[in-house]
C-alpha cells in the first residue's frame, strides 16, 4: 500500500531531510558559530552554558529528525507523511509555550533560521496534503470524498 503514495513525497522527505542535517550540524558541532556570529547571543553571561545546551539539545533532535526522514524516504512513505503530520503539530506546541512562558521575557538574538523555518513547515504541510491526496487519488478515494 505504500507505493501507492506519490513518489514525490520521498523526494521532499530526502530534501527536508538534508536541511534538517545541516541544522543539526550548525546546531551542534558548529554551535558557537550559530549562537554568536547567526544568532547574535552573548554567551558570556551566567546564561552562556545554557544556552549553548538547549541549542546543541536541538541540534541533536534535528540530526535525528533528518536521519528518520531520509531513512523513511527510502523505506516507508507513510511514515514519511506520519512524521511530515507530527513536524508542524510539534512546532505549533512549542509556539504555544513560548507564547505562555514568554510573555514577561526579553530577548537578544537574531534567529536568522526564522524565515528559512518558515518555508520548511509550509513544505512539510503543503507535501502532507499533496501526498495524502494522491494516496487518497490513487485508492480511488479522493473523487468520492469530493463528490
Amino acid at each position: 500500500m505504500t507505493h501507492k503514495i506519490p513518489s514525490f513525497v520521498s523526494i521532499v522527505a530526502v530534501g527536508l531531510g538534508l536541511f534538517d542535517l545541516l541544522r543539526g550540524i550548525m546546531h551542534t558541532v558548529l554551535v558557537g558559530f550559530a549562537a554568536v556570529d547567526r544568532a547574535g547571543l552573548d554567551l558570556s553571561g551566567p546564561t552562556g552554558l545554557d544556552q549553548v545546551m538547549l541549542m546543541t539539545a536541538f541540534g541533536a533532535s534535528n540530526l535525528i529528525t533528518g536521519v528518520a526522514l531520509i531513512f523513511l524516504a527510502f523505506t516507508n512513505r507513510k511514515g514519511v507523511l506520519v512524521l511530515l503530520a507530527t513536524i508542524p503539530l510539534a512546532y505549533l506546541l512549542a509556539g504555544m509555550g513560548m507564547s505562555y512562558w514568554g510573555t514577561e521575557l526579553m530577548g537578544q538574538g537574531e534567529f536568522p533560521g526564522l524565515a528559512n523555518m518558515k518555508i520548511y513547515l509550509s513544505v512539510c504541510m503543503v507535501t502532507l496534503l499533496a501526498g495524502l491526496f494522491g494516496w487518497l487519488r490513487n485508492r480511488g478515494l479522493a473523487t468520492t470524498i469530493l463528490s
